[in-house]
């Protein structure tokens, strides 16, 4: 079924990103991590695939991702098999966002 078919158009740049956070899981990802390593795991991070933004932070993490896939499969290997895999990444605790 086409996502765009029971819409009226024009449709708005809002309902275009409604239309494509309805197809897709999007989570936050807070790290903590070796601080020595931090400017690796960064560059490691930009080259995943699904990761929008990663930044330094102060407070309990080092690194906050967001992150926006295709399911929930699609987040758990991000999460599991590459952020949690990099050297230094001591801790990886993931928030998915839900909609109310």
């Amino acid at each position: 079924m086409d996502i765009l078919s029971d819409k009226n158009f024009p449709v708005s740049i809002t309902d275009l990103m409604d239309l494509e956070s309805e197809n897709s899981i999007k989570a936050y990802i807070m790290i903590k991590a070796d601080p020595r390593e931090i400017p690796s795991i960064m560059i490691a991070l930009s080259t995943f695939d699904g990761i929008k933004t990663a930044d330094i932070v102060t407070g309990p993490y080092d690194i906050i991702v967001f992150a926006e896939l295709r399911n929930q499969d699609e987040l758990g290997r991000l999460v599991i098999t590459k952020i949690n895999s990099l050297e230094g990444v001591k801790e990886a605790i993931t928030c998915v966002v839900v909609r109310l």
